[in-house]
């Protein structure tokens, strides 16, 4: 990714999950709970998503993920997959596409670590 894509990384993780924008070492980054996610310029254009590569996707849990994915949905987010609960287990889960293509999981599980 350029470096010019790094503020707008950042800004999307915030609006989106609420991510706190900061630095880890000289790199800049964006912190939610029990997770920091680094960011860094690549030489070259990254034009390929993450789905289906050694790193196919990361993941959140997020409370109340149904509510979550309409606030997603009315910011114009397309969910790639829609919200699916599994009525036994009360686990539900969704995927979505950041707009640099990393392919996010999205779960909700009833008693999460």
């Amino acid at each position: 990714m350029q470096e010019s894509e790094i503020p707008k990384i950042q800004a999307w993780y915030a609006k989106t999950f609420g991510a706190k924008p900061g630095l880890r070492g000289q790199n800049q980054a964006a912190d939610l709970p029990g997770v920091n996610l680094t960011f860094g310029k690549a030489d070259t254009p990254s034009t390929v998503t993450t789905k289906g590569r050694v790193l196919g996707h990361i993941g959140f849990d997020v409370k109340n993920l149904e509510a979550f994915c309409k606030k997603l949905e009315a910011a114009g987010i397309k969910l790639d997959r829609p919200y699916t609960k599994n009525e036994q287990t009360g686990t539900a889960l969704a995927f979505i596409y950041d707009p640099w293509d990393t392919y996010i999981e999205l779960n909700e599980r009833p008693n999460p670590l």
